[in-house]
């Protein structure tokens, strides 16, 4: 570090668990549509922007793209990052290459810092858990970055000595707390306290938190004022503004190094606030070009300025409730502000019900794994590594061999993996979320409670301890604001308790999957493994029928089952799933003759003890296999009438109205094939576009949108593995021609990131062109249209 002023900007980036418990997968979310998820929202609004944040120049062109992941301080939410790898792969490797990328920036400190595994409140847990959540944080971290942690992230700032000793215990270096969470500071070797309580501390510098074990742990305490403007306010309207604000908060007459720095959720950059995470660019860049501040990550500025004074925290505080940490266990009166005039009195039972199956279950389950195990601390430590890689084979052989003390029967096998992925339910059933908001029906509480549910199954079935009863009679004490509900126990059976599902359920849902030929999201999730053999399929016409045996394991727990399936599709609304016992050859046989029966639906109904229809999920995945079946069904009943649609157009009768939805979308089908192709013949499109417009049909613009901009991307892909063709860029400039006729709004993300990279090749074929060579004459001149057609600067 070259001065002695710095900036750092730190982003809490953070999703729970939002998978259902049984199969790990997430389900449909109406409130994020048109997103499957708030995950899948969320990642495209903020977490992905961020890996290439636009700075524009003068006249709006994108000058640069930095990944602000590698310049600012964020958490590394195990939770979000795990979904992240499996959902959205790219972005996670962006994040995971940007603290290495930090690390040669900030003298070998990165910028990702851990996080408690689950994102619940260290204050109201108790020892035991406390300490898994610090062991899980640092292992999972360390699986994905390559190294260890030297800061960790307390959920909602949520504080008090015990988890901070656990921390440093586990070689956390420091954490970051909120002004008012400090209660009193002195210079170290001093004796005398001054009362720095009410947000009064001294942010800009470090101080040692000494801790009754002997250990310490340094503490940060943030600028509040002004990441409540960046969070609440409008600092992110102006990135420059923004960066004023840092650099104002320096004292003027300075006779100490000074660190001036925020903490906020890293959500605000993007999702919370829109376009936030080009405001953070451009701060940072503006930070970055000056020589009298650096911008600097926490590890960084402990190493080079270690804490001159130590603090006494206020336990039981947090960032985001007033009232300690009232908002996970009453009525504090915090509420999120979108309904006001409701009572969150449902937070108490909520907490009571979850704490007893925690209490009730943790001995009994400890007893259990000390007949199994030789350490049922070290085996609970050691259990994300199974989660981490997702339950393979390979990694529960490793993790039994490693904590039995002998070679375990299938039956114990099968205990010690249940109650070990029970261990983990209970944690996950204490997530913050499931108190933040305003009512026990939103989806964090419910959450909790599924998990609450997937952990007292377990429970059941690997102690005998059933605890559901006394869980739902507490939530009877829990009143709910939406008049749908009378009390959380209602919530419970309706919201919480129909997720469940067993190995039946996994089956009959591999068979309409297979149908389809897609894989189910239980096996995709890591915690199924099937084995289909379908030996009867049609797919003749709209009605489909597949029959057959599924095997079906759970890698998490070792159940496993043996099935007869099939699956019956005639449209969306009639979808008809059953299983049953393996009944041989003869019973499948006789099966499908009467799914070739005129009513195919009952026949499944009556053939197979179990019956279910379509999930939302499974709804969502057939929607989107068939979506393109819709168009061509569409077009052949066009094909069919387009002779008498023709007729009443030449003899200038009105056409009916279903003529002119079906001319309406056979037209939009052939504007869809010349955009696939790259627009070869613009005038065509051009000529089309206006025999609609003349005939007021109105396309899909959506549709045709998104078609355009998947066929700019993969132009710009051709592009870049061709350097020195033209012709990729060329039909850039075609397909943005078309696309403006309408105009049809373009997602150009991915390729103005690809045109960018390809910026690096126009210098060398310019400096060709100018000694007349005319290919990379042509070559330069398309490029340069083709950016500014995506408003790409070019030089």
């Amino acid at each position: 570090m070259t001065v002695d002023r710095a900036v750092c900007i730190h982003g809490h980036f953070y999703q729970p668990s939002r998978e259902n418990p049984w199969p790990g997968d997430v389900e449909v979310q109406r409130s994020a549509a048109p997103y499957h998820d708030w995950n899948e929202r969320v990642a495209a609004e903020c977490y992905r922007p961020n890996t290439a944040a636009r700075i524009l120049d003068s006249d709006g062109m994108i000058d640069r793209i930095i990944n602000t992941y590698s310049r600012i301080s964020f958490t590394a939410a195990p939770t979000l990052l795990a979904w992240l790898e499996r959902h959205c792969p790219a972005v996670y490797g962006a994040i995971v290459e940007a603290d290495r990328e930090s690390r040669e920036r900030y003298a070998g400190h990165g910028s990702a810092i851990a996080c408690c595994y689950n994102h619940l409140i260290m204050p109201l847990a108790t020892r035991r858990d406390k300490r898994t959540q610090v062991v899980w944080g640092v292992r999972d971290f360390a699986a994905r970055f390559g190294r260890t942690p030297e800061g960790m992230w307390l959920p909602e700032t949520a504080v008090d000595i015990e988890s901070l000793d656990l921390m440093a215990e586990a070689g956390i270096l420091f954490t970051i707390l909120a002004p008012h969470q400090a209660a009193k500071v002195r210079p170290i070797g001093a004796e005398a306290w001054t009362d720095v309580s009410g947000a009064r501390v001294e942010t800009t510098m470090p101080y040692l938190c000494r801790l009754p074990s002997g250990r310490s742990i340094a503490v940060f305490f943030y600028n509040g004022t002004i990441a409540r403007d960046v969070a609440f306010g409008d600092l992110l309207s102006d990135g420059q503004r923004f960066a004023g604000r840092l650099l104002g908060a320096f004292s003027r007459e300075r006779d100490r190094p000074e660190l001036v720095h925020i903490a906020t959720d890293g959500e605000t950059y993007g999702h919370h606030r829109d376009f936030g995470e080009m405001a953070l660019a451009y701060c940072l860049e503006t930070l970055e070009a000056r020589r009298d501040v650096s911008l600097t990550v926490y590890a960084e500025y402990l190493a080079a300025h270690p804490p001159t004074h130590e603090v006494a925290v206020c336990e039981r505080t947090s960032w985001s409730c007033t009232h300690g940490v009232g908002r996970w266990q009453g009525e504090c009166g915090c509420h999120s502000g979108t309904h006001s005039g409701w009572s969150q009195t449902w937070r108490g039972p909520l907490r009571e019900a979850v704490v007893m199956v925690r209490d009730a279950f943790a001995p009994r389950s400890a007893e259990a794994l000390a007949a199994l195990v030789r350490d049922p601390a070290e085996a609970r430590d050691d259990a994300v590594g199974l989660v981490l890689d997702r339950w393979s084979d390979e990694a529960v052989a490793a993790n039994i061999s490693r904590h039995a003390p002998g070679a375990l029967s299938p039956d114990d096998r099968w205990r010690v993996l249940a109650l070990l992925e029970a261990e983990r339910q209970a944690m996950l059933m204490q997530t913050s979320c499931g108190w933040f908001f305003d009512d026990i029906t939103e989806p964090g509480s419910v959450q909790v409670m599924r998990h609450a549910g997937r952990a007292m199954e377990l429970a059941r079935q690997t102690l005998g301890l059933d605890l559901e009863p006394a869980f739902i009679d507490i939530l009877r004490r829990a009143p709910v604001n939406d008049p749908d509900y009378e009390t959380g126990a209602e919530v419970y059976e309706v919201l919480a308790r129909p997720a469940a599902v067993d190995l039946s359920r996994i089956g009959a849902g591999t068979a309409l999957y297979a149908l389809f030929g897609l894989e189910p999201p239980a096996v995709a999730s890591g915690m199924y493994a099937v084995r289909g053999d379908w030996r009867y399929r049609s797919d003749a016409g709209v009605q489909r029928r597949i029959l057959g045996t599924v095997r079906v394991r759970s890698r998490v727990t070792g159940e496993e089952a043996l099935f007869d399936a099939a699956a019956f599709f005639a449209g969306m609304d009639r979808v008809v799933l059953g299983v049953r016992e393996p009944g041989g050859d003869e019973a499948l046989r006789a099966a499908w003759e009467g799914m070739a029966s005129p009513d195919p639906a009952g026949a499944v109904s009556g053939a197979f003890t179990r019956v279910y229809t379509a999930s939302d999920n499974e709804r969502w995945a057939l929607a989107r296999r068939t979506a393109p079946e819709i168009g061509q069904a569409v077009c052949a009943v066009y094909r069919d009438a387009a002779a008498l649609i023709d007729a009443f157009d030449d003899l200038g009768i009105p056409a009916p109205g279903a003529a002119v939805h079906l001319l309406t979308h056979a037209c939009t089908e052939r504007l869809l094939a010349m955009l696939g192709e790259g627009c070869p013949d613009p005038d065509r499109f051009f000529a089309l576009a206006e025999t609609m417009r003349a005939r007021n049909l109105a396309p899909d613009l959506p549709t045709l949108g998104e078609a355009a901009s998947r066929r700019i991307a993969l132009s710009l892909r051709a592009a870049a593995a061709r350097p020195g063709d033209p012709a990729p860029l060329e039909e850039i400039v075609r397909t943005v021609r078309c696309a403006k006729v309408f105009p049809l709004t373009l997602s150009l993300w991915e390729s103005q990131n690809l045109c960018i990279e390809m910026r690096g090749l126009y210098p060398g074929m310019q400096e060709h062109a100018g000694r007349g060579d005319g290919d990379a004459q042509r070559w330069a001149e398309a490029f340069r249209r083709a950016a500014a057609c995506l408003g790409v600067k070019v030089a």
